[in-house]
């Protein structure tokens, strides 16, 4: 039987960074995927011939600078374009834009309340506190329960330690963070309904919390993950890959082949050997069985375990566990070529805001009246719209003068209360966001030369990916960290010897792209004592 140091199952992005990093330090490493071209959720995809985009997510952001510089992805051609942080528009005409400038943006806030431009220095100090103090998580391992009498004093001591180092008042602002809903906190930030919605609108994207949910205000710190700087800076930015996300794929592929590592396309893996909990080599759709000291999933966690193992050999009371964790569908995504830039007589000409993105959004009473439609499983009507036009800034995604325009709509059911998702309905939501952007951009829908739209559905049976849930499992709090796949095993060991998860269904889930896939190395590598 052929072998290997280690196995990765799917070559996304997760995948391909255990990938590498298990290749630099020495593994002999074998990825294996079903499908014809690498980079799973972010794989190349051309909608019209020369208009490249992300097939299945928004394509905005890349790799933290720590995980491009372990690997060394900038000596594979890897380069980013920042851009600033986007611009909301509301029904009534009015826009709100982000900036880097700290200056700058307290302008834009002035323009709806000079009290707010005052307070967004309090709230970006409170936000960048949130994210530092998050940082050492979300770099690491999540740790379940301690194992043993002692190492679990050691765990419950040490964290006492953090909490009363903490200063009263510190404790109370992360308390509220962590509990409040996003509407409540807002309020107590700021009196401005436009600088309110702004902010929650792109806290909300991909998640299943609405504006008014308990504990959502904990989901305003995820666009401050990677800011850097002090209270007195801006918005936080982002950093794309020039060439999109398949330019980052390439890269991976890259050092995954410069250190010997191998990539197997069109290889389904069907099933994993196993024995007594512990694994021992996988099984491919043409009945091929490759061996393996360790296997690493990319799957999401449903898919790991239900499909690829006999229910009988999992631990007793796995397939409870795994059947528990929420995986729902929350975003359908519209994928546009357009013969001509699109023009925003709303905005300031040349705004340079429009290259971070553009949310088509109400005030905070129509994003959760959005929230309650999807919770009730009905069609949407009047949805949150995130919209990226990566071409603006990396001309490479299209012809001369021409664009790519990505559109991820929010609280789009996976399945609908009464009926299917018809021809009808599909063709009812694509004109629903044409129609939207035309508000903002008159007369696109004459510049659109191809159109698609893949609903929650799309996702799952094109990608295999659980309920279309492009976060890997919801993102409440009660799934994440230590909880992350499921209480108990937090991180990317499991209850079965050798077998990991390096998808977002582990920690750190989709907070930090690519932590997956570097924690599982980690700890494959730590098992094997840092080296071959």
């Amino acid at each position: 039987m052929e072998r290997h140091d280690a196995i990765v199952i799917g070559a996304g992005l997760n995948g391909l960074v255990a990938a590498a990093y298990m290749a630099r330090a020495g593994l002999d490493v074998l990825v294996l995927d079903r499908a014809s071209a690498p980079g799973g959720v972010s794989a190349a995809h051309e909608i019209a011939p020369g208009f490249r985009l992300p097939r299945y997510t928004l394509g905005s952001g890349g790799l933290p600078p720590r995980i491009a510089a372990d690997l060394g992805l900038a000596e594979h051609g890897l380069r980013f374009v920042r851009a600033e942080g986007g611009v909301s528009t509301f029904p009534d005409g009015s826009y709100h834009a982000s900036y880097r400038d700290g200056a700058v943006h307290r302008r834009e806030i002035a323009r709806f309340s000079s009290r707010d431009a005052d307070a967004f220095t309090r709230y970006r100090r409170d936000m960048l506190r949130a994210a530092r103090g998050l940082a050492p998580l979300l770099s690491g391992p999540a740790r379940g329960r301690a194992k043993g009498l002692f190492a679990g004093l050691r765990a419950r001591l040490s964290f006492a330690d953090r909490i009363a180092s903490i200063a009263p008042d510190d404790l109370n602002d992360m308390l509220r963070l962590w509990a409040l809903p996003m509407s409540e906190y807002l309020d107590a930030c700021f009196e401005s309904d436009v600088v309110k919605a702004h902010l929650a609108s792109a806290a909300l994207i991909g998640g299943t919390l609405g504006p008014c949910s308990p504990t959502g205000a904990s989901r305003l710190v995820g666009p401050w993950l990677s800011e850097t700087g002090d209270a007195m800076g801006g918005a936080p930015d982002t950093l794309m890959p020039y060439g999109g996300p398949a330019a980052l794929v390439d890269a991976l592929t890259g050092v995954l082949d410069a250190n010997g590592g191998r990539l197997r396309l069109e290889a389904e893996v069907t099933d994993i050997l196993s024995k007594d909990a512990k694994v021992h080599g996988v099984v491919l759709a043409n009945g091929e069985e490759i061996g393996a000291d360790a296997i690493l999933s990319g799957l999401d966690v449903k898919r790991s375990f239900l499909s690829l193992f006999r229910w009988k050999d999992l631990p007793e009371g796995l397939v409870e566990r795994v059947g528990r964790v929420r995986m729902k569908g929350v975003a359908a995504k519209v994928n546009i070529a357009l013969d001509a830039v699109p023009e925003f007589p709303c905005l300031p000409e040349g705004c340079p805001s429009l290259g971070g993105g553009l949310r088509l959004t109400g005030y905070i009473p129509a994003m959760e009246r959005a929230f309650a439609d999807w919770r009730e499983r009905m069609p949407p009507r009047d949805p949150l719209i995130d919209v990226l036009i990566p071409s603006l800034i990396d001309p490479s995604l299209a012809p001369p003068g021409k664009h790519v325009l990505s559109a991820l709509v929010q609280f789009v059911p996976e399945t609908l209360h009464e009926g299917a998702w018809s021809d009808e309905r599909r063709d009812a939501l694509r004109d629903l966001v044409t129609a939207r952007l035309a508000e903002v951009s008159p007369g696109i829908e004459t510049r659109i030369l191809a159109c698609e739209v893949l609903l929650p559905d799309d996702i799952e049976n094109e990608i295999g990916l659980t309920g279309g849930d492009l976060a890997y499992g919801e993102t409440t709090l009660d799934q994440m960290f230590m909880n992350r796949p499921f209480p108990g095993h937090g991180g990317a060991s499991t209850p079965l010897r050798n077998f990991y998860l390096c998808s977002p269904s582990a920690h750190p889930g989709p907070l930090v792209m690519g932590g997956s896939g570097a924690n599982a190395a980690a700890e494959v590598i730590a098992a094997r004592g840092g080296r071959r």
